[in-house]
């Protein structure tokens, strides 16, 4: 007959193989799933990425013709190996070589989960933008409500009410060549499309530098928006001249040192309060 302890034993074998049977897939599949989240990761980067490159590259973006440079660097800094140097000009061919890939995105055979830099997709769209409405309908419409527009509206400063919002949208195709695998029967990859989607409204007020009369200068954006009707300034002039007069007065006399230097509606764009710079 058996004895008690040689019937724990075999209950104990029993238990370890039913729970091996449940907890080695879950472990082999939480592996698997991690492996795909590190891959959404990096397509929700890249998608961040290429909008954000917009803020500093705008000729580039709004250039049909460089989106396919910017879609090899986006390629090449979150889908190549991650402690790969960014270096100018440089495109990884397919097929990449394993020591280009990233170790991580591989299934248990070991075939790597991005099959070919290809399978990427990435597209840059600088979708017309709307700032508000009583705006839009402005620009949209005629007469009175265009001319409201260019009076009151951004236009006056020189910005563009349509433009400036950059889509950056960057789609992952995981492993197309795999066969249909929804239920996960094997603990091997299946078919998947990650996609992420980033917007940002860039461009609003980048100048070229704070002096001047070119048109991305901040001086000429301030006067072009400082701008009002030709008869009111001249009253305006007018009425101010012997405020003007009395300062200089004042500044001869000496009771209120460099009041003549007192210039109404003059503005130097390239000066910061002494209260905004930190001691």
């Amino acid at each position: 007959m058996r004895t008690e302890a040689e019937r724990q034993r075999g209950q104990a074998l029993v238990e370890t193989l039913v729970a091996a049977l449940v907890l080695v897939p879950l472990a082999l599949l939480v592996v698997l799933l991690g492996k795909f989240q590190s891959m959404q990761q990096a397509t929700i980067a890249a998608s961040r990425t290429l909008a954000f490159e917009c803020t500093v590259r705008p000729g580039a973006c709004a250039n049909a013709a460089t989106h396919a440079a910017l879609a090899e660097e986006v390629r090449r800094r979150h889908f190549g190996r991650i402690d790969r140097e960014i270096l100018s000009n440089d495109v990884i061919a397919d097929p990449a070589p394993t020591d280009e890939r990233n170790p991580l995105w591989v299934d248990r055979r070991g075939r790597p989960l991005l099959e070919r830099f290809a399978d990427v997709d990435v597209a840059l769209a600088l979708p017309r933008f709307d700032a508000g409405r009583s705006t839009a309908i402005g620009r949209a419409a005629s007469g009175a409500a265009s001319l409201l527009d260019r009076l009151a509206g951004p236009a006056r400063f020189g910005l563009s009410i349509t433009g400036g919002l950059v889509d950056a949208r960057v789609r992952v195709r995981v492993s197309p060549s795999e066969p249909g695998n929804e239920q996960l029967a094997r603990l091997d990859s299946l078919p998947l499309s990650m996609q992420a989607r980033t917007a940002v409204l860039f461009d609003a007020w980048n100048a070229s530098g704070p002096y001047g009369s070119a048109a991305g200068r901040v001086e000429a954006r301030v006067k072009e928006g400082g701008r009002i009707d030709p008869i009111r300034e001249a009253e305006i002039a007018v009425g101010y001249q012997l405020t003007l007069w009395a300062l200089e007065l004042m500044d001869l006399a000496g009771l209120e040192p460099s009041a003549s230097a007192f210039r109404p509606h003059h503005v130097d764009v390239d000066r910061v309060p002494p209260d905004r710079i930190a001691p």
